[in-house]
């Protein structure tokens, strides 16, 4: 399949389901565009939202969230400019929005009015040579108020899509969309891809192999159900099947790294697995993840692993996984208070980004009562395990019984003043933050 440019556009508050469909629909390799991923440290956001003239489609996630956001719009704005903007816009709606009657566009068109009106107020009461990035802003501004009622009228005529649809046809419109190659077999590939039952997943994928031409992405699914079916010579077996077909299919070399990963076989194949698809696709999220506890694990190269989790935050500061994963560089350094302090900082990070996340839930918990000694805190962790997941009943039982134990034993209790500023890292006294 011709790999497609698809710049993703969308607003903050919808970043779980811009995640989802790039996840979904990694499958294809198509190349996505995202703030997260394709800004550097520093560089120009401004510069950064034009590349979606550059790209072949712009995939607008649109909810009311969107159309009162200045970038979002701006993004907007910038795909406008081309002549060829109605081939290259695929819209998805994503919650209600009041954008199929005229009384609700102008809503929006009021919203951008009076938005532009404040900022024309505060820009009045200063000298115009000490505002010029304000005076920007307000042409910006202007350029919305105006030109949204024609977006919002255009994208209401046209047959669009909502997300939840676009799910339960395992995104076929989008797909049908990208025009160019045929991509009947990989509409009916990410359905199977899609399948939640490993019955009907393997029945239709045998199907589908009688009736079409292998492909690389077919025998990676196949060994993905072999894996699971814990058949791991016919898994191995289909993801080289799938690698040979294509040496550059990169989920399929980070997942048969992580297959090797977890049988603890191989730690030199699969970390050259793991290497070549970060080369192929540098921010593969998973790949480097598997590739810190790989160099961790195996290789013992703390200081290795270390980077992989520090380019993740870099370009994804949302990855919760990487500061949790993180916390084991802290770990395998000379015990400090100041190293207490980064890892507890770490899990507070993850946990914040993510409070279902059981694996930071017990690290955390486990690091409060064992290492520093803050029984009562660990145990706050060790109850939110059980909140989780239900089945982690007895072991966090086991772990609170633990942490009783060794709150009687003063002399490992590291002692904290009400005063000291917390461990987490927030900045406030231990008293006002953490304390129970």
């Amino acid at each position: 399949m011709n790999k497609k440019n698809i710049f993703i556009s969308y607003s903050w508050e919808n970043m779980e389901i811009a995640n989802e469909i790039e996840k979904d629909l990694e499958l294809l390799q198509l190349n996505f565009k995202r703030d997260i991923h394709d800004i550097d440290y520093k560089s120009s956001i401004s510069n950064f939202m034009e590349e979606i003239r550059n790209s072949d489609f712009a995939l607008i996630l649109i909810s009311d969230s969107y159309l009162k956001s200045k970038n979002c719009m701006k993004e907007v704005l910038h795909i406008l400019k081309e002549k060829d903007f109605k081939d290259k816009i695929l819209p998805i709606i994503v919650d209600k929005v009041s954008i199929y009657t005229s009384a609700g566009r102008l809503e929006y068109t009021t919203y951008w009015q009076n938005e532009k009106q404040k900022l024309e107020g505060l820009i009045s009461t200063l000298p115009a040579t000490s505002i010029i990035k304000e005076i920007e802003e307000l042409k910006a501004m202007e350029s919305i108020a105006s030109t949204i009622n024609e977006f919002l009228s255009y994208i209401s005529d046209i047959k669009n899509i909502k997300f939840d649809e676009l799910k339960s046809e395992k995104y076929k419109s989008i797909l049908e969309s990208l025009g160019g190659v045929d991509v009947s077999h990989y509409i009916s590939l990410l359905a199977i891809a899609l399948q939640e039952d490993i019955d009907k997943k393997e029945a239709l994928l045998d199907k589908w192999f009688d009736e079409n031409k292998p492909v690389s992405e077919a025998y990676g699914i196949r060994a993905s159900i072999a894996k699971d079916r814990k058949n791991i010579p016919k898994a191995k077996y289909n993801y080289e099947k799938s690698i040979e077909l294509n040496s550059e299919n990169f989920v399929s070399l980070n997942n048969y790294g992580f297959l090797l990963l977890q049988l603890k076989e191989e730690p030199k194949k699969a970390k050259e697995l793991f290497e070549k698809a970060i080369e192929l696709s540098p921010e593969l999220n998973q790949a480097r993840l598997n590739l810190g506890v790989l160099l961790s694990e195996h290789f013992k190269d703390y200081e290795k692993a270390k980077e992989q989790y520090e380019k993740i935050i870099s370009y994804d500061p949302t990855e919760y996984k990487a500061y949790s994963n993180l916390t084991n560089y802290y770990k395998s350094q000379s015990r400090s208070k100041e190293n207490d302090e980064k890892i507890c900082q770490l899990y507070e990070k993850a946990i914040s980004l993510n409070a279902d996340f059981f694996d930071a839930r017990f690290g955390y918990g486990n690091y409060l009562s064992e290492k520093i000694g803050l029984h009562e805190y660990a145990k706050v962790q060790y109850n939110e395990m059980k909140r989780i997941d239900s089945n982690s009943k007895e072991l966090v039982e086991v772990l609170i019984e633990r942490a009783n134990k060794l709150s009687l034993e003063k002399d490992r209790t590291r002692k904290i003043s009400k005063n000291d500023t917390c461990f987490c890292g927030s900045g406030k006294k231990y008293k006002k933050c953490h304390i129970l």
